[in-house]
């Protein structure tokens, strides 16, 4: 190698000379000027992911469970669980090698749709560090998150969060930090779990990383192992267009993306707008309580995926699908948004405890509703807690009766804008109440012009003509359908008696644009025992006395 050819580390960026006017960089380690990089890219490894995405896969450490990739005599094992890699198995074997070793390893055949999956699930969990989030297949998530250093304590902290969570979720994980998305998959395919802020630090580290971490083609890095070179720092003294004639440009070009050299654009994971996701049973099953296991599993990537937005959800769907029959299906209701991953399984055991299954279960689906900002409250000063009412409390007993008795049972009624008193309502879920229904306006119809006398009142006037009528009494008890009265002389007749009408009536005529126009006047009529009614004579062409409702 002449000593005159440039080589790759040649083009790395010269370090700034501080001058007038321009802030001085801390110095690094060795004295020289650190520059840090507009951006740092967080590298999420799951080297185990395609064990971890196979339903029971990673569950229990004695299991020596294998995954199994390819066909015919070129099988080869992909992963291995803990248990089966202490006693030397290791991915990359052949399936026959790792047979003759072991013969009792459970095999289980590679999905990639599973990984794909359970990466997408994973990177909108990572929203919660950074909108910037994208997938590096087959296993890996890079996040830019230079912006959200202050808000998680610095870099080291961000990283150490993210791998206690990733833990918490049961997958295994190398978490790494580095300025360009490409240094962060080096140092997370080698192993090297440490933060690199600033490109200088790269050289010195490129010693420590081996060509494997590159996953170049092998037969790449087979031909630069004839010419001794095993790790990053050794391929870097290599000159850049003897190497880009023999390996072709796109090997240079990553290395340069790599050193930060040449940009790397990454595409953008697509968040969206609502949970949904399915899980498969071990095994079809009728059992309530492993389908309350597989529940809490979905609840636990729900949860995630709120609190990744700090937000929550109305409601849920639940689909539990049999072979050969329609799914059943079910929704669970809340009085006001949630995310509380305990308090949604209580519901769900409630609901699962009356729930008839007509065939067993193969698998579960969990949708959402459109998640929606929660919001926060401060809590409590010590001795506070005892002295306050919990503004929850109302809510959760209102959900936990719906759950065990169902929305037919406990709901609520919500206004509607129609001055018809038969159509001035509707059964609503309980969180309609806080979302605005509009109520009717008692008494103003008779603002409102008969079919006879012309247009409908729009716009401005309509609103004033509605804020400025009277109120005249509605009965709280009203009838489904009304009831017709006897009539006598031409007036209103109940169980034998006549009827005293103690108000002036109050005329009601409208809908005629719908086809159902109504031409009434209503009456607070007194009867028999002092009950009070809410009466009216139809003027339309059904005639007579009718019961509408009853005062208390």
């Amino acid at each position: 190698m002449s000593s005159s050819t440039p080589d790759l580390f040649d083009s790395l960026p010269v370090p700034v000379q501080p001058s007038a006017g321009l802030a001085l960089v801390p110095p690094g380690p060795q004295g020289t000027a650190r520059r840090l990089a507009r951006e740092l890219w967080l590298c999420l490894l799951l080297p185990r992911l395609s064990l971890e995405a196979l339903a029971g896969g990673g569950a229990g450490s004695d299991r020596e469970i294998c995954v199994v990739e390819g066909s015919g005599s070129q099988q080869r094992i992909a992963a291995v669980s803990e248990a089966a890699a202490r006693r030397g198995v290791t991915p990359g074997l052949g399936l026959n090698a790792a047979l003759a070793l072991r013969p009792e390893l459970e095999l289980l055949g590679r999905q990639p749709s599973a990984e794909a999956a359970m990466l997408q699930r994973l990177a909108h969990w990572a929203t919660q560090f950074t909108p910037l989030v994208s997938i590096e297949p087959p296993q890996a998530l890079l996040a830019e998150v230079r912006g959200s250093l202050g808000l998680f304590g610095g870099a080291e902290a961000l990283r150490r969060r993210a791998a206690r969570e990733l833990d918490g979720f049961r997958l295994c994980s190398i978490a790494t930090l580095a300025p360009t998305p490409r240094a962060a998959l080096w140092l997370a395919r080698a192993g090297l779990q440490v933060p690199m802020e600033s490109m200088d630090e790269l050289p010195a580290i490129a010693s420590r990383l081996p060509l494997a971490c590159l996953d170049w083609p092998q037969a790449a890095t087979r031909a630069l192992a004839t010419l001794g070179v095993q790790t990053i720092a050794d391929l870097v003294r290599l000159p850049r267009d003897g190497f880009a004639r023999r390996f072709g440009p796109a090997l240079l070009d990553e290395l340069d993306e790599g050193f930060g050299r040449r940009p790397q654009p990454r595409r953008r994971a697509v968040v969206p707008e609502r949970f949904d996701d399915s899980l498969e049973l071990p095994a079809e099953s009728g059992s309530s309580r492993l389908i309350e296991i597989a529940l809490e599993h979905l609840l636990e990537r729900l949860q995630a995926f709120l609190r990744a937005r700090a937000a929550g959800t109305r409601g849920l769907a639940i689909e539990l699908r049999h072979r050969g029959i329609p799914a059943t299906r079910f929704r669970l209701g809340l009085a006001r948004p949630s995310g509380d991953g305990h308090h949604l399984l209580a519901l769900l055991h409630e609901r699962l405890a009356h729930l008839p299954l007509p065939a067993p279960v193969l698998s579960l689906r969990m949708r959402s509703t459109v998640v929606t900002p929660l919001e926060l409250r401060a809590g409590f000063l010590p001795g506070e807690a005892e002295r306050e009412v919990d503004p929850e409390a109302a809510a959760r007993l209102l959900e936990r009766l719906r759950a065990r008795l169902g929305g037919d049972a406990v709901f609520s009624v919500c206004l509607v804008s129609e001055h018809r008193p038969e159509l001035a309502w509707r059964v609503a879920e309980p969180s309609l109440l806080r979302s605005g229904c509009a109520p009717a306006v008692p008494g103003a119809s008779r603002f409102l012009p008969s079919k006879a006398g012309g247009t409908r009142p729009r716009g401005d006037l309509a609103a004033r003509l509605v804020a400025e009528a009277p109120l005249a009494p509605r009965p709280l008890w009203m009838l489904a359908e009304p009831q017709c009265l006897q009539e006598c002389d031409g007036a209103p007749w109940h169980d034998g008696d006549p009827l005293d009408l103690a108000s002036s009536p109050e005329r009601i005529e409208t809908g005629w644009w719908d086809g159902r126009d109504v031409r009434r006047d209503y009456y607070a009529a007194g009867g028999r025992g002092g009950v009070r009614l809410w009466v009216y004579h139809d003027r339309g062409r059904d005639g007579g006395w009718w019961l509408h409702g009853v005062f208390g």
